[in-house]
């Protein structure tokens, strides 16, 4: 699918990442908040209740609605950080075709298209709309024209497990944040094995991802493929894992198709 009539924004918007767990997290904060001051100000509780209750209450209001403002700020700050640094593992010529592997509202395909002179960038996605808000093909191409890279962009709706390209055809395939969101795992090893199919020998793979990132490795190694690496950032590891009960946690692993 190419642009066609896309209405060009004066500024890229890439979404809310999960956003019903945002909302979520701001409606049961604001939910302990009220609760938390009606028993801060009521008569009816005794002091040493209402001290007990009040900070359980309190606590869960701060975390509750400190998670949603995290949320927010990644998707609107951090993954875009994150996205230069995770394409400035690729060393660009400018030339290469590059696969974006759920490609959503494009933040990752796009971002690749400005890397590229002659090069091209497809998208491929099922736009779930649970995954990321307003997730939809014309979303995408927005992006890509407000971003000023829409001759070398294009998306197509396809099933990471059945990509629909041939062998050794990209140079590059990236994905962020999307693996993850098939269940079974057998059916990630579908997926990861169409990535592999689909490189080019010597092509880069760059696998980005909230949790599973030890199996994408270990399926890396366990193929062939070369200088499989981990990239991540300790401290804040440590601290995402801590206030999310080891749940989350973005890394990526990278690796290259032997020749």
């Amino acid at each position: 699918m190419r642009a066609k009539n896309v209405q060009i924004q004066t500024k890229p918007n890439y979404g809310i990442d999960a956003p019903g767990l945002v909302r979520f997290f701001f409606t049961a904060g604001a939910v302990a908040l009220a609760i938390f001051l009606v028993v801060l100000f009521s008569s009816l509780w005794g002091q040493i209740p209402k001290i007990v209750v009040g900070t359980l209450l309190g606590i869960a209001a701060t975390y509750l609605l400190g998670m949603g403002c995290f949320m927010l700020y990644g998707s609107k700050v951090m993954k875009l950080k994150d996205r230069d640094n995770l394409l400035n593992l690729v060393p660009w010529s400018g030339r290469e075709l590059v696969l974006d592997v759920g490609c959503g509202r494009g933040l990752m395909l796009v971002g690749a298209a400005k890397r590229l002179t002659t090069g091209k960038a497809i998208g491929i996605d099922l736009w779930q709309q649970h995954d990321q808000a307003n997730n939809s093909a014309a979303a995408a191409l927005s992006n890509a024209a407000t971003e000023g890279v829409t001759e070398r962009v294009e998306v197509k709706t396809a099933d990471m497990r059945q990509l629909p390209f041939s062998e050794n055809y990209f140079d590059v395939v990236l994905s962020s944040w999307a693996v993850h969101n098939i269940e079974a795992e057998t059916d990630r090893k579908t997926a990861l094995d169409e990535i592999v199919r689909v490189l080019k020998p010597n092509g880069m793979v760059v696998l980005s991802d909230i949790i599973y990132q030890a199996e994408y490795a270990h399926y890396f190694e366990r193929h062939g493929m070369t200088n499989v690496q981990r990239h991540n950032n300790a401290i804040r590891d440590l601290v995402l894992k801590a206030v999310t009960f080891g749940s989350f946690a973005p890394s990526a692993v990278s690796a290259c198709k032997s020749a």
